[in-house]
């Protein structure tokens, strides 16, 4: 049951009925990370969505030159790699283990053969992934606008 409150908290799942939570429960594992070890690297394909159970785990991207910047420190009750639930393209950033963890795991695969049985959950998972991808879209949008401003004073300055 433990699971099912921490997956009721993640927004994908937010709309789902306690049996459905159940089921995604179901096909979920638990995986321990130590300090400092990889989850998964940038660029690598993508297959599970990740839930922190216990611990935190720090997201890093390259950049154009090599040199890796660290984008977040994710803590018990986040998640991240829900895109994979959706597609195979490869990973967008570095994840690694911060502190020892503890992760929920819910491989492509099973996932997959979940929602193949059952349209409501289906309906359900697509529904909030939209709007967790629009969310996101609007702060990036935000982000962006936010940096071109920047550059356009920094421009005036010289």
């Amino acid at each position: 049951m433990e699971d099912v409150k921490l997956l009721k908290n993640i927004p994908l799942f937010k709309d789902f009925k306690v049996t459905e939570l159940m089921n995604v429960s179901m096909v979920a594992k638990i995986e321990t990370f130590r300090q400092e070890q990889i989850i998964f690297k940038e660029r690598a394909r993508g297959d599970a969505l990740y839930v922190i159970k216990q611990g935190s785990c720090r997201v890093l991207k390259s950049d154009s030159f090599g040199e890796e910047h660290m984008l977040s420190v994710l803590k018990a009750g986040e998640y991240f790699g829900e895109i994979s639930l959706v597609d195979r393209a490869p990973r967008s950033a570095t994840v690694i283990a911060h502190e020892d963890c503890q992760l929920l795991v819910i491989r492509r695969a099973d996932f997959r053969n979940l929602i193949a049985g059952n349209s409501e959950i289906e309906r359900k998972f697509y529904k909030s992934f939209s709007e967790v991808l629009c969310e996101r879209l609007r702060i990036t949008n935000e982000n962006l606008t936010f940096s071109h401003e920047i550059n356009k004073m920094l421009q005036e300055l010289d």
